[in-house]
């Protein structure tokens, strides 16, 4: 197997969360980024606090790497840039459906399957976000 190409800093991960495209699983969120090079595929990995102490969110994360590692050398697009935010299934969930999903999300962004709005029906209209003082 090939080593996971990566993204490593905080505007990276920001700028792949702007791009809107996302796709959502039980175990995973994914961000995708299209870039404009022959590079083979990058991943981040992201787990929140909102997941559990480290020793869960470390779990997830190292999990999240596997499924990656095994899964985006065949099915994920050269050039594109991926984020995986783990959740809190993806401390248990079954590896191999986690890969399934996997697959299943990486083409479902490649095709740019109803993108914009984060795999949501189309007749729903996205939801405005109230800041601080409205």
């Amino acid at each position: 197997m090939t080593k996971l190409e990566r993204v490593k800093k905080r505007p990276e991960y920001l700028s792949i969360a702007a791009t809107g495209r996302k796709w959502v699983t039980p175990s995973f969120i994914l961000q995708a980024s299209v870039g404009e090079s022959d590079s083979p595929p990058r991943a981040g990995f992201t787990v929140s606090k909102k997941v559990g102490k480290a020793v869960e969110r470390n779990r997830a994360r190292r999990r999240l790497k596997e499924a990656a590692r095994l899964t985006l050398d065949g099915h994920g697009s050269r050039g594109w840039a991926y984020v995986f935010i783990g959740r809190q299934a993806a401390i248990s969930y079954d590896f191999e459906k986690m890969q399934a999903d996997m697959r299943w999300a990486l083409a479902k962004l490649a095709s740019g399957a109803d993108l914009s709005s984060g795999n949501r029906p189309r007749g729903d209209a996205p939801r405005k976000h109230r800041t601080r003082g409205n």
